[in-house]
């Protein structure tokens, strides 16, 4: 493994390094070895083949602070969704609506913040990126159209204070990461500009209620994966911080801000940083990230039990649930890439993953992920359902409730996902599913 370093400037096998890096990030796949791009594995009759009763060896990170790692070989036991017949009810209550985007794009960034959804940013299908963002008005139902500082794509997006809408960082046309934040005054309807200590693109961005922490994205230089971690508070004032990870990781995040407390965790790390040429493989690092006054205090977390690519996560109640992705195993042909259905649940009260995984209807690979009241939402993710599949935190199972099941109307990927006033979840543009056309369709599902 190569130590960490930093590099003033990158040679120009390393830039075209960071370029695939980049395009892998920009196109929700995250960046993987030559030998690792192979077709998504499917059975005989055209499905997404599923890891239910096989084992597949999953090479572990190193051991970091918190428990150990089970072993090298982990078996998925994910169990079926369950019917819960207390909420049911209230399923058939949720509201369908549609609407559109002021221009089809994808790779759009998706805050809420004051009543307000916000979808900023993006690619637009001749690939350009826009500084375009569209507005909704939960209480007047009204549509609004505003622009960003600068057009970007890869942006990340979230919330502070319950009043601002923050979009940090992203690429700009040359695929360079930048450092700018990008915040939307609710109560004054006015944007400011505040900067990270680092330019990033794909950050994450945690609502931890009375300060935000954006961590983890691409950096730009050697490191390829950011180790960074910015606060900015409910005044905006903004402080850095360094996770000091020995291997720097770009992983999935979600936050309870009622409880302020965050998860950082999954998705993948490079074991060589500050080398010319990355090794990247799927990580089993948990970080939790807890809010304290203006800033956040963090800690290693239980490692992730079952490390894969493509993940989605949200929380609500305390409970974090980390759900579908992909795997890479071999069966004597070559690398195979595995779309799952398994669903992590961490109990941040105990501070420990499940034992018991839950599973999605059908297997999902980067799905959009969104709390709705007591619920966990998963959506898209794949061409074989429309469903949603909803998990209730109250009772730790998934809803089974087929005859008034929410779903989409449009598959499609490359989509952005944002939640209003904790009930009204909003999926916005994308790619159709499997194609190259943009969309500006708007789904909303309300069940204020």
């Amino acid at each position: 493994m190569g130590k960490s370093a930093k590099a003033a400037k990158r040679p120009s096998k390393k830039q075209n390094e960071f370029k695939k890096v980049a395009k892998a990030a920009q196109e929700g796949t995250g960046s993987k070895s030559q030998k690792q791009r192979q077709p998504i594995a499917r059975t005989a009759s055209g499905g997404v083949s599923k890891p239910k009763t096989t084992k597949t060896k999953v090479k572990l990170a190193a051991s970091t602070k918190g428990s150990p790692p089970s072993g090298g070989a982990v078996e998925s036991t994910a169990s079926s969704p369950d019917s819960v017949a207390n909420v049911v009810s209230e399923l058939h209550g949720w509201k369908f609506s549609g609407a559109m985007l002021s221009v089809p794009r994808s790779s759009i960034a998706a805050a809420s913040a004051g009543h307000m959804a916000f979808l900023a940013g993006g690619r637009l299908q001749n690939g350009t990126y826009t500084d375009i963002v569209d507005i909704f008005n939960s209480r007047t139902k009204q549509w609004t159209v505003s622009r960003l500082s600068m057009a970007r794509s890869n942006i990340g997006a979230g919330s502070v204070a319950g009043r601002y809408a923050l979009f940090a960082g992203g690429f700009d046309s040359n695929f360079q990461p930048l450092s700018l934040v990008d915040v939307y005054d609710t109560r004054t309807s006015t944007w400011s500009v505040i900067r990270l200590g680092t330019p990033l693109a794909s950050p994450s961005v945690l609502d931890l209620g009375s300060v935000a922490a954006i961590v983890g994205g691409l950096s730009g230089d050697l490191e390829y994966l950011s180790n960074a971690i910015d606060y900015v508070d409910g005044d905006l004032r903004l402080s850095q911080g360094s996770l000091h990870k020995e291997f720097p990781q770009f992983g999935v995040a979600a936050a309870d801000k009622r409880l302020g407390v965050g998860l950082f965790t999954a998705g993948y790390q490079n074991n060589r940083p500050g080398e010319r040429f990355n090794d990247f493989e799927a990580s089993n690092q948990t970080t939790v990230i807890t809010a304290a006054g203006s800033s956040a205090d963090f800690s290693a977390g239980q490692l992730f039990p079952f490390p894969r690519w493509g993940s989605g996560a949200a929380a609500a109640n305390g409970m974090f649930a980390v759900g579908g992705g992909h795997t890479f195993g071999e069966d004597g042909s070559g690398s195979l890439t595995t779309v799952v259905d398994r669903v992590d649940v961490y109990d941040s009260n105990a501070g420990r993953w499940s034992s018991s995984p839950l599973a999605l209807s059908v297997p999902r690979d980067y799905p959009l992920v969104q709390t709705v009241g007591n619920y966990i939402v998963f959506a898209s993710g794949t061409d074989k359902s429309k469903d949603l599949d909803i998990l209730d935190t109250r009772s730790g199972k998934f809803v089974e409730n087929l005859q008034h099941r929410p779903s989409l109307y449009l598959l499609r990927s490359d989509a952005a996902a944002t939640t209003v006033d904790n009930c009204l979840m909003i999926i916005a543009g994308g790619l159709v599913y499997q194609g190259a056309n943009a969309t500006a369709s708007v789904e909303m599902f309300d069940a204020c």
